[in-house]
């Protein structure tokens, strides 16, 4: 029975839950995101997420005193380098005046020494909100030109905004925010250049996305996961067009190719030099890394970029790519990679460099010291191993029916709609449609079961909870039915005030939180050049 629609009221759902037109809906998202984060976020006291805001900004403080970085374990590059910038910015036109750890007041002068870090630490959660709105923003004009739906791209904007990874990370200072906006931005692109009919900007798309990886990977090395799953994203999104493309099959597509192809020579040469460095195994033992693979750094690194490679070639058989164009996309991929990798030398360290370079001797070294259970057993797939992963997918299973498990992400009630929505596709016959967001889910779960290694943070949830969001657009897009059906409305209404609610959740329960500064006092002995805090014991 079709619940009834009000007289004169469009009978499209999109028009119905869209309030706004294009440009005031992002206004409106956005003022939301700022009301949100002036009511519960800004205000915290600087130790009330300790983790990472100290470190962050700590860091902050070194490079401003031309220090070298002592923080390494994601590694943070982008968030400490943005942060030091802000801080001189605010300094230069008169609004902060401790932006480096030599100016801040001495410990005994309690009252001076927090207010130096309360300033700086609202410093950077104001930077982290406009990194989070320019994230909303970017995300939402690539996801109309992937749609060509504006109605679609602005509920996506909003899922996105107010999911709840992004609305704890726009408040705090983490490393997540930088890298998994980042490589969501480099999926958008890659799904639109596979998408796109023969063009002669295709291979320099895949070489903006491949720079947006590269970035990506100097704030948090964990997503080397993601960045592998896109040729396997990609492939299915292809297509053949009815008239092969001009330009790539005559000498203008090859010309474009070798231009390219020198191009990425000239940038991976000196990006080979850190490669080097990275691998030297004085350099990455000299800092607690172990190889993972034999007993030499390196061989996984070759794998993957292979693995990549490889996936490029097939999706050039599958949908039938002229060569010329395959060579130009491989070279704008490498340069793009080589062009990210040089960011390092910024502000060069070998640290930063090896962490990189070696993304999963790091994760395992961290993962190991937060859950020591991951050494347990002698081979790779010990009973141990495989226990502890058999818990996690039964974890993870939990978490996606809320019930059983409950979580603050609201992104699980747009999965349950995808879900839903991907077994209506299949019995329209959209295969293909089927095919492109059965690759986006299987990445999204497959990512968060090796984050269950930490417990599936909140934090970690703004890693794959923009791929949701693509694969359920995806879904609107192509399943126009949906937008008439007679529950499209009240389901539409529930996802979107479920949204706001439980992703205000974690924001708020941060406001009542009991622990006083006491929490930095097991802490802060990582900052080596910071006095023992006042309200500390003595050791």
């Amino acid at each position: 029975m079709q619940l009834p629609i009000h007289p004169g009221a469009s009978p499209n759902v999109l028009d119905r839950l869209v309030l706004f037109n294009w440009g005031n809906g992002l206004v409106a998202i956005t003022a939301g995101m700022i009301f949100s984060f002036l009511l519960c976020g800004f205000w915290y006291p600087y130790w009330r997420i300790a983790d990472m805001d100290f470190w962050i900004v700590y860091n902050g403080f070194l490079l401003n005193d031309g220090l070298p970085q002592e923080y390494f374990d994601h590694p943070g590059y982008l968030n400490i380098i943005f942060l030091s910038g802000w801080l001189r910015l605010l300094h230069a036109v008169g609004v902060l005046d401790v932006i480096s750890l030599s100016a801040i007041p001495p410990v005994s002068e309690a009252a001076n020494f927090a207010r130096a870090w309360t300033y700086a630490t609202q410093a950077g959660r104001v930077l982290s909100l406009a990194m989070a709105i320019a994230f909303v923003v970017v995300f939402a004009f690539l996801l109309r030109r992937l749609v060509r739906d504006w109605r679609i791209a602005t509920l996506g904007a909003f899922a996105l905004a107010f999911s709840g990874g992004l609305e704890m990370e726009m408040r705090i200072i983490r490393t997540e925010l930088i890298a998994g906006g980042l490589v969501a931005i480099a999926f958008l692109i890659m799904i639109i250049a596979a998408r796109t009919e023969r063009s002669p900007w295709r291979p320099i798309l895949i070489g903006v996305a491949s720079l947006l990886a590269m970035l990506a990977m100097l704030n948090k090395v964990q997503v080397i996961f993601l960045i592998c799953a896109l040729p396997l994203v990609a492939l299915p999104f292809g297509s053949r067009p009815d008239q092969p493309s001009g330009f790539w099959n005559g000498w203008r597509g090859w010309l474009a190719a070798a231009l390219l192809c020198l191009l990425a020579v000239l940038a991976a040469i000196p990006a080979a030099r850190l490669i080097t460095e990275g691998l030297d195994p004085n350099i990455a033992a000299g800092f607690g890394l172990r190889p993972l693979i034999g007993d030499r750094f390196g061989t996984y690194q070759f794998m993957i970029a292979g693995w990549i490679g490889l996936g490029m070639v097939a999706y050039a058989v599958v949908w039938r790519v002229p060569v010329a164009e395959l060579l130009a996309a491989m070279a704008a991929a490498i340069g793009g990679a080589a062009l990210g990798l040089l960011v390092l030398n910024i502000q060069h360290n070998p640290h930063d460099v090896a962490v990189v370079v070696n993304p999963l001797e790091q994760m395992y070294l961290f993962a190991v010291g937060s859950t020591p259970e991951i050494a347990q057993g002698n081979g790779l797939f010990s009973s141990q191993r495989l226990q502890l992963i058999l818990s996690f997918i039964i974890d993870l299973a939990a978490r996606r029916t809320f019930v059983l498990h409950s979580s603050p992400r609201p992104t699980i009630f747009l999965e349950w709609f995808v879900i839903a929505a991907t077994i209506f596709a299949w019995r329209s016959g959209e295969r293909k449609l089927v095919l492109q967001v059965g690759a986006l889910m299987l990445t999204v779960w497959g990512v968060d079961l090796i984050g269950m290694a930490r417990d599936l943070k909140l934090e970690y949830f703004i890693l794959t909870d923009p791929l949701v969001v693509i694969a359920a657009a995806l879904l609107l897009m192509k399943l126009v039915k949906l937008h008439t059906h007679p529950w499209a409305y009240p389901v539409g209404v529930a996802l979107i005030v479920s949204h706001v609610a439980v992703s205000q959740a974690e924001p708020v329960k941060h406001v009542f939180k009991k622990e006083g500064p006491e929490v930095l006092c097991g802490l802060y002995h990582h900052a080596k050049r910071v006095e023992q805090f006042s309200f500390c014991r003595k050791s």
